[in-house]
């Protein structure tokens, strides 16, 4: 297959997978919180953004990726956020092609297993402080392989990663396992002969050392650890978190790579390497939780380079074997140039209608709801959805703050957020939320089980609602003159803010 065409096909998936402007939940907050920490030139050690927590410690883990995401954003804009994501997904595919021309020397197999990894990373590949661990245990892994391939004191740049990952992303965790996984299976082939077993301290056990005491380099020095490990043991009761449903048509690329590692399972010599043990564990938690697919995709592309390989070499496709050579080659050549035209045209209409800018659909979120509170100068404590509370806090803070938001166990504590996911479900004890905590306004998704409880509550008033969302307000004194303007009609109606983030 002509080289170009293959080339072709990776640099359109990269488009294709990675450069789509959908929108994160908690986009707004991390661009929010790092213009904060720029503002003030420190990190915010409590949850100020909150009325339920305001003196909850707020452990932000993931403070340098806000930072880097907001200088972005300044600078360039929502298209310079989709080109950040393409930029790092870029350089993922870079460094996993690197380690798969080691393993397989088929160009056909590298390119079918990258294009297969980056349809596997495509869900979760969200502008979002995830990005930074993605990359980072693809670094982790390029540093394995060249250690494996070269030797020699690579490995010392472990560390620092390890370090810098700390002040990203909690999933850091993630590389502690993946560096574990590698010393354990490396050490007994080390061990074997004279000479190297006695360099396997200073070349593989020192700097592997090294990296857990790098990760209390952070602002939160070694506590960041401890909550980490504390917050590993808590359920959450949230999509991303939750098992893959194996019997339907979600993440077809996920499930097909679960079915090609299969053989490697019951073959004896696949476990003498470390890639075979670390891709069965990361399939296990992304089975289990479906934000661990995108990891599971980066440490199985050595075994799907090979397993890619393995197919095309036994691969007899009948009607072309009837055919000369050349022209079958050119049936497979149109094909894959078929494949790369079709990805560049699906994702090249999207950009230029919307010229790289995320869009942010008002049936998800609610910018209407969310510009009449604006326009009409509301103010007070507002329950709100787990999922709108960081685009309220870009929106709203300081003149309202919000019941929760994306943060969840960083910045709350457990009882705040089962109240919260109470007061969302309508349970028997949904009241207690305006109870505990001074709630004066209610925003909720219409289909919302709380939102048919506030309309018939007569402690409750609806203000406003739309298609996506209903704003109530309590009968409090404080909020008086909001009721008063709403029964005098005097409350302005909202503008369309457009269609792109913000929103």
């Amino acid at each position: 297959m002509p080289r170009p065409a293959l080339v072709a096909l990776v640099v359109t998936s990269l488009f294709y997978f990675f450069s789509y402007p959908g929108v994160d939940n908690d986009l707004w907050g991390h661009l929010f919180f790092g213009k904060e920490i720029l503002r003030e030139g420190r990190l915010p050690s409590l949850n100020l953004y909150s009325y339920t927590a305001p003196t909850h410690p707020w452990i932000n883990h993931e403070w340098l990726a806000e930072l880097g995401c907001y200088a972005i954003y300044r600078a360039f804009g929502s298209p310079g956020l989709v080109w950040l994501k393409l930029l790092v997904g870029g350089a993922i595919v870079w460094l996993l092609d690197r380690i798969l021309r080691r393993r397989v020397p088929s160009l056909e197999a590298r390119v079918a297993a990258l294009v297969w990894v980056m349809a596997i990373l495509s869900p979760g590949f969200n502008v979002r402080p995830q990005l930074g661990s993605f990359l980072l245990l693809a670094a982790l892994m390029f540093l394995a392989d060249r250690f494996e391939a070269r030797g020699g004191l690579v490995l010392y740049l472990a560390p620092c990663i390890m370090a810098l990952w700390a002040n990203l992303h909690g999933g850091f965790v993630v590389g502690l396992g993946a560096l574990a996984c590698f010393g354990a299976w490396s050490v007994p082939g080390l061990w074997k002969t004279r000479d190297t077993r006695r360099r396997v301290p200073v070349l593989l056990l020192l700097p592997l050392g090294l990296c857990l005491p790098a990760l209390s380099l952070n602002p939160f020095g070694s506590r960041l650890l401890g909550f980490v490990a504390r917050d590993l043991q808590i359920d959450r009761p949230i999509t991303e978190w939750q098992p893959v449903n194996m019997l339907d048509g979600s993440f077809p690329a996920f499930k097909l790579a679960l079915v090609a590692l299969i053989p490697s399972l019951f073959n004896a010599g696949s476990w003498r390497r470390w890639q075979v043990p670390l891709a069965t564990l990361a399939a296990l938690f992304a089975v289990q939780h479906q934000r661990h697919i995108p990891l599971f995709g980066i440490v199985a592309a050595p075994l799907l380079a090979e397993s890619a390989q393995g197919l095309l070499r036994r691969a007899r496709i009948p009607a072309l074997s009837a055919l000369p050579s050349k022209v079958a080659r050119g049936v497979a050549l149109a094909a894959l140039l078929g494949g790369a035209l079709y990805e560049a045209a699906w994702i090249g209409r999207i950009h230029l209608r919307h010229r790289f800018r995320i869009v942010v659909s008002p049936l998800e979120y609610p910018t209407l709801a969310t510009d009449f509170l604006i326009r009409n100068g509301v103010h007070g404590n507002l329950a709100v959805p787990f999922d709108w509370g960081e685009y309220l806090i870009w929106k709203l803070y300081p003149q309202a703050r919000v019941s929760i938001d994306g943060r969840y166990t960083t910045a709350y504590p457990r009882e705040v957020i089962e109240g919260l996911w109470g007061w969302q479900q309508g349970r028997r004890e949904w009241r207690d939320l305006a109870e505990r905590y001074p709630t004066d306004l209610a925003i909720t998704r219409l289909e919302q089980p709380i939102t048919g409880l506030l309309f018939t509550d007569p402690r409750w008033v609806c203000l406003y609602q739309d298609a996506t969302a209903a704003i109530f307000v309590r009968d409090v004194a404080s909020q008086a003159d909001l009721l008063r303007r709403s029964k005098e009609g005097l409350l302005l109606p909202p503008r369309d803010p457009g269609p792109y983030f913000p929103g």
